[in-house]
């Protein structure tokens, strides 16, 4: 049997031609396939593969990949184009030519706009639909005197068919980096198919009776358990037909017909047990059966206990409230209201935009709460296809659908058994599952798909969203029973921009982040005393997750630099520098006083030197603003 990990590479051109350059090397380490044909015709081919078992993950640049990524039930890595790729294009087309154009289908955003200006280089970004439209535009770009086209292996094809040298923007590290996520990939999956498989016999061998029959029906061994239950010794039994021995234990069925009867709830001398017939084959040929027993009551302690220890790490919440940054009144208000809601067990509705912290919160709730050792169990709705989320949620028996794991799978509400889950973006889940989870909740049980028999779950909600869903309810896209059952606990986080007071507390926890994970050894309060009156400024859409972006961006050129002034912060960030009525507030120059003095921490000498004034001068506007905001 072949363990190697099957992979498949659809590339074309170029692209395939780097990649050819790195099969020798990963080759003892996977068995790897590279389909170098037209999109059209490698989809088909690699569905053919996975149905051959020849797939495990398939690696792909682009729209290849994601079309890949909807056609296979496996994961389909991408090639990435990162700041690396594009420089060391440009480098290579600086040495053709100084005119030089960036042809993608999708824009390169920040990545290209932070290279752009370190290179003395004419170049022009385009973006296509189709290969009709890109022919057009090589037509335009060699009438403006453009001799070089940087772009996927499609791209840099049609340039050079076009009479323009093309380069492609893939570099071999890339490629390199593609493979070996893929691989990782493999690795753990092949490890949770494992661990899987090893929970599966533990599961089946943990029987408390064993009763083994030769193909008459005749006793060949009973366990001492087996002995206990039925009132007699192994020894007595031996060769005496279980039929009688033991009526209602009888297997006449399974060595009539070799079909083994599972999981049948009988009662025996006064106690409940799930029985198991199985048929005994060895080298091809029945030559018994076996039956075996579980007491109901160790079946329930051993599946608690089970959850218990399998939860996986991803299902442990990390914060709590003392990790929530924030001193202004709005944010000690939400955070008491949260300590309050931890005391109880009703379902929580945080509602906020997108970065305000809503998983934090909803992970503080539950470490504050009494399921804290439990699971905790996050989701994002908007995440996933419909059917995907339905089978993610409840879970899913053996033969569901095809693609299934072999076994069937537990969803998420199970997972979260005893603990609580938490269900981000609820706006965005579609109306015919939010039908079943108003049954979950109402009910306390999920049926998974392709059963018919309900697990009883407990667990409790929190339900997370960015949208009015009062409103939503009113647009019928939203069923107004679930949101009353949803909308028990309200919670409303606050925007940045209307905490400001908070950022620069906020700011200097991201920062020493930041330029700890760069090794940097630099001055954060250098740093923040030029760059927070600008963000005291923006109006910070993005709220703190944006904030984060910002400040690792700029750590990075301040880690290479140590200085930061506003020609920096301007070019590295210049969303800040765009001040419109619409979208922005202005702020005194009392705040940004304010300001620095909290990025100097305090020192009233720094805060001076940096707003130009003396100390006196600082002295007296501090002042007034205190008698101001009294």
């Amino acid at each position: 049997m072949n363990t190697k990990t099957q992979l498949v590479v659809v590339a074309t051109k170029g692209l395939a031609d780097l990649v050819r350059t790195l099969l020798a090397e990963y080759a003892p380490h996977a068995d790897i396939r590279l389909l170098d044909k037209p999109l059209d015709e490698a989809v088909p081919d690699a569905v053919a593969l996975h149905r051959a078992g020849l797939l495990d993950v398939a690696i792909a640049a682009g729209v290849t990949a994601q079309r890949l990524r909807a056609a296979l039930p496996v994961p389909a890595v991408m090639i990435k184009v990162g700041g690396y790729d594009i420089m060391q294009a440009l480098v290579r087309a600086r040495r053709l030519s100084s005119k030089v154009a960036i042809v993608t289908r999708q824009s390169l955003a920040g990545e290209f706009d932070d290279i752009k200006p370190l290179l003395n280089l004419d170049v022009v970004q385009l973006n296509y639909h189709d290969d009709t439209e890109a022919r057009a535009l090589f037509h335009e770009l060699h009438a403006r005197g453009v001799d070089v086209v940087i772009g996927s292996a499609q791209v840099a094809w049609l340039a050079e068919q076009e009479g323009l040298t093309g380069i492609v923007i893939y570099s071999e590290a890339g490629i390199r980096q593609a493979f070996d996520d893929a691989l990782e990939i493999a690795r753990i999956a092949g490890i949770e198919e494992a661990k899987r498989e090893r929970v599966g016999n533990i599961l089946y061998s943990l029987v408390e009776g064993v009763a083994a029959v030769d193909m008459q029906g005749c006793i060949q061994a009973l366990n001492p358990a087996m002995e206990k239950l039925l009132g007699i010794s192994a020894d007595w039994a031996f060769q005496q037909p279980l039929s009688k021995v033991a009526p209602g234990l009888a297997v006449e069925d399974v060595l009539a017909t070799g079909q083994a009867a599972m999981e049948q709830v009988q009662t025996v001398n006064g106690r409940t047990l799930v029985v198991n017939r199985m048929p005994i084959v060895e080298r091809g040929e029945q030559t018994g059966a076996v039956l075996t027993f579980q007491d109901a009551t160790l079946i329930q302690r051993a599946d608690r206990k089970l959850r218990s220890q399998s939860r996986h790490h991803q299902f442990v919440a990390r914060y709590r409230f003392d990790d929530i940054v924030g001193e202004s009144d709005v944010m000690k208000e939400a955070k008491e209201l949260a300590l309050l809601y931890a005391r109880s067990d009703a379902t929580v509705l945080i509602a906020g935009e997108s970065g305000t912290g809503k998983e934090l919160f909803a992970q503080s709730i539950h470490n504050a709460g009494k399921r804290t050792r439990a699971p905790f169990v996050a989701i994002n709705c908007a995440a996933f296809p419909e059917s995907l989320l339905e089978s993610e949620l409840f879970g899913y028996e053996e033969g569901a659908f095809t693609g299934g794991r072999k076994g069937g799978k537990p969803g998420l509400f199970e997972s979260a058994h005893t603990g609580t889950i938490f269900l981000d973006e609820i706006g965005e889940m579609p109306l015919s599952l939010q039908t079943r989870l108003l049954r979950v909740l109402q009910e306390r049980e999920v049926l998974r798909l392709g059963s018919n028999e309900p697990t009883p779950v407990d667990v409790r909600v929190i339900a997370a969203t960015h949208r009015d869903l009062r409103q939503l309810v009113a647009q019928r896209d939203f069923r107004a029973d679930l949101f009353f059952r949803l909308n028990i606990l309200n919670l409303g986080l606050p925007p940045l921009r209307e905490r400001l007071g908070d950022i620069p507390h906020i700011s200097r926890l991201l920062a020493t982040q930041a330029l700890a994970k760069l090794g940097a050894q630099r001055d954060v309060d250098g740093m923040l005393a030029t760059l927070l009156p600008y963000l005291l400024q923006y109006h910070w859409l993005g709220n703190v997750r944006e904030l984060e972006n910002l400040i690792e961006r700029i750590s990075v050129f301040y880690d290479e630099k140590g200085q930061l002034d506003e020609t920096m912060v301007f070019r590295l960030a210049p969303e800040l520098q765009l001040q419109t009525s619409q979208g922005t507030h202005t702020r005194t120059d009392g705040d940004r006083m304010l300001a620095v003095l909290a990025a100097c921490g305090g020192d009233h000498g720094k805060t001076a030197a940096q707003l130009g004034v003396s100390r006196t001068t600082l002295w007296r506007r501090l002042k007034a603003v205190a008698e101001r905001e009294r």
